[in-house]
């Protein structure tokens, strides 16, 4: 199997394919975007699946424009094989004058897998697989597919070029460039919840929600993993009251939630109760040493920039050696001058 793109490695239209299908939650169905392009390149559709019980993507492309021979459509899931509350993604396209498809991922659901891009290709479409998209847009897909019910984790921490991940002599709480700032945003969009630490909380003041204007309607849930503090937790719970506070004691306020001991399998049962799928972890050194330590983070997104920081405080020695050891690094991309390192 070739080794799988990342989204930032796809033309834009497929880019474009991946931020029509954040557009709405489709759950249990997986989101799914699609962008038809004519032989110019110039967009001629654009269509999302809305939801258990609508139209796919396809239909949507299919039913409310002219698609030409000529034409292009790329869609961030292999259209479905079956029929149920909607019909054969596969068999409407082939009524269609549509001659090519670029597609991100075979659909793991047993009732397509592989068989719509097989019979597509039979009927001589012209086919491209893009592997990565899919697993980026539905994180937890896969696994609901496989019958695993483990939640998604996906860890994310910014350094500089000397693995500094804060810098005590800059006003600007960023390390990294727009592009990478984009990106962050564009990852909480794909997840159900993030969850920050104590003290990215109070030297950050960050607001956990997502700046990018096609998809600043998500709202996401937000939480903040408080260690020791007891004096200080109404301070910062009545300001940042949309957030919840997991702790280890009892307060009043309603957005603070005693699970007892802060350890992972106490997160991890409390996330579960609360139907969270995927979680995006964006902490410091405490709280990703605390997800290391059981070592289930399924991805890790890693963003250095070339910066060099004289004085601020380093990535702790445990996350790199995880890192290094028990990851493997699937990709690194260029972002100006920044870049990502991808890990699963």
């Amino acid at each position: 199997m070739a080794e799988p793109l990342h989204f930032l490695e796809f033309p834009n239209s497929m880019h474009l394919a991946v931020i029509e299908a954040l557009k709405a939650e489709a759950f249990p169905n997986p989101k799914v975007g699609a962008v038809l392009l004519n032989k110019h390149n110039k967009v001629k559709a654009m269509g999302h699946h809305k939801g258990k019980g609508t139209n796919h993507a396809e239909i949507e492309i299919i039913n409310n424009t002219q698609i030409e021979s000529t034409d292009t459509l790329y869609v961030t899931l292999e259209p479905c094989y079956h029929t149920d509350s909607s019909p054969s993604c596969a068999d409407e396209l082939l009524k269609t004058k549509i001659q090519n498809v670029v597609i991100g991922d075979i659909d793991s659901d047993k009732r397509t897998f592989g068989k719509s891009i097989a019979k597509l290709k039979n009927n001589g479409l012209n086919v491209t697989l893009i592997e990565g998209v899919n697993n980026f847009v539905n994180p937890n897909y896969d696994k609901k597919n496989n019958g695993n019910n483990s939640i998604t984790y996906i860890g994310k921490i910014a350094t500089s070029k000397d693995n500094k991940i804060f810098d005590y002599s800059e006003s600007s709480k960023y390390i990294t460039n727009s592009e990478s700032l984009d990106f962050t945003h564009l990852l909480r969009s794909t997840v159900d919840a993030i969850l920050i630490g104590k003290n990215t909380l109070i030297t950050d003041n960050p607001q956990l929600n997502i700046r990018l204007s096609s998809l600043s309607h998500i709202d996401i849930y937000k939480y903040v993993l408080w260690g020791n503090g007891r004096n200080d937790i109404e301070k910062y719970a009545k300001k940042h009251s949309e957030k919840l506070f997991l702790t280890s004691f009892d307060n009043k306020l309603p957005n603070v939630v005693n699970i007892n001991e802060l350890t992972f399998e106490n997160l991890d049962l409390y996330m579960n109760n609360q139907n969270i799928r995927s979680l995006l972890v964006e902490g410091g050194n405490y709280v990703h040493k605390l997800f290391i330590s059981s070592k289930i983070y399924d991805y890790f997104y890693k963003f250095v920039s070339e910066n060099i920081i004289i004085d601020g405080l380093s990535i702790d020695n445990h996350i790199i050696k995880y890192l290094m050891n028990d990851l493997n690094q699937i990709k690194k991309i260029q972002l100006k001058d920044n870049s990502l390192h991808i890990y699963n």
